[in-house]
């Protein structure tokens, strides 16, 4: 099985294996499986200044043991030789293959990953209840559930489920799952959704706000969105400064884009951490199409395809525009390639 999270290394990345071949599992533990579940695995990167340098290598480093716990600052990891716990910078956690405590949490995260979404919101929300449960599993299957309802277009639902997290803030791998419209979802607003995010402009919750705001530039109290989208952009919350400037993008003329907006838009997406980056890229694509600009959009789709498969519902919308944009440049070849080099990657979603 694939990390839960995965990064889609480019070649410059070295992978460093961390967990080695233990020669006795101790007591410590051992104890710590009986009580929190069996180890998991985890990719963190290194810390940089840059989420993609193409100019030096980075590394990826790959970690075994029992999950502790896992917040935006820290994880705390137990692994099969130690006789203590092991921190790690949580923020910096890319990818994990958790080893779930209960198995009736297996069940729902395997239908996510057979993109079986329906059946992820309907058994997901029976797993919740059970107790026990570490806490960083809880939000793990929370994020799946609010991913799961992004890609059927519940949007509502995504959003109520989101709540979750955002009330209890986790590391922004999870915080990245916000069901923002990164694309044109704004076609799909209907009355009650609409009142429904104006009433989340108010809201206590940061994120709820950022939430509100940008599902609300695309109707009829604009305005009031770009005042809390301005105001959160100067949060002392990265993530949400970052995500707020950027659905300002959504701002700028089609003809502004090319000539004005591209490099400073593409650098404000490269300095976000990678798993930041899914919907920044499909935004960015998204503008760069109403530009006219199809072979540039193109390029970030394929980028969202290729380093983001752990995000089903947008690597697989990334795919198809890219390849209906191909075969609308009449360009056969090229569409064939994005479906062949991409469908096993992504697979077929299951509503």
């Amino acid at each position: 099985m694939g990390f839960v999270f995965r990064f889609v290394a480019c070649a410059a990345c070295i992978v460093r294996f961390e967990q080695g071949v233990w020669s006795q599992e101790t007591e410590y533990y051992l104890q710590a499986v009986e009580r929190l579940g069996p180890a998991s695995k985890l990719v963190w990167s290194e810390p940089g200044g840059h989420s993609l340098d193409r100019w030096r290598p980075r590394s990826l480093i790959v970690v075994q043991g029992v999950v502790v716990s896992w917040d935006v600052d820290k994880l705390v990891l137990i692994k099969p030789d130690s006789k203590g716990p092991t921190n790690f910078p949580g923020d910096l956690v890319v990818g994990i293959e958790p080893n779930w405590k209960a198995e009736s949490y297996a069940q729902v995260h395997q239908l996510f990953v057979q993109r079986n979404f329906r059946q992820v919101l309907q058994k997901g929300q029976s797993a919740l209840g059970l107790s026990e449960i570490p806490r960083w599993q809880q939000r793990l299957l929370v994020s799946e559930m609010v991913d799961s309802a992004a890609a059927i277009e519940q949007f509502s639902v995504a959003a109520r489920v989101f709540k979750v997290l955002a009330e209890d803030p986790g590391p922004e791998l999870l915080m990245s799952r916000i069901p923002l419209p990164w694309s044109d979802e704004w076609n799909r607003l209907t009355p009650a959704w609409t009142q429904e995010v104006f009433e989340l402009m108010s809201s206590q919750t940061t994120a709820m706000r950022l939430l509100g705001a940008s599902w609300s530039l695309g109707g009829p109290h604009r305005l009031e969105a770009i005042e809390v989208l301005k105001a959160l952009a100067k949060s002392d919350t990265s993530w949400i400064a970052a995500y707020s400037t950027i659905q300002l993008w959504r701002l700028s003329l089609p003809e502004e884009i090319l000539s004005e907006r591209i490099e400073e838009w593409t650098a404000q997406r490269d300095e976000l951490p990678v798993p930041l980056q899914a919907g920044p890229t499909m935004l960015l694509a998204h503008r760069l199409e109403q530009a006219n600009q199809p072979k540039l959009a193109i390029a970030q789709w394929l980028r969202v395809a290729s380093m983001h498969q752990d995000r089903y519902h947008l690597a697989e919308q990334a795919m198809g525009k890219g390849i209906d944009t191909a075969r609308k440049l009449g360009d056969d070849q090229l569409a064939k390639t994005i479906a062949t080099r991409f469908s096993v990657a992504t697979g077929a979603a299951k509503p």
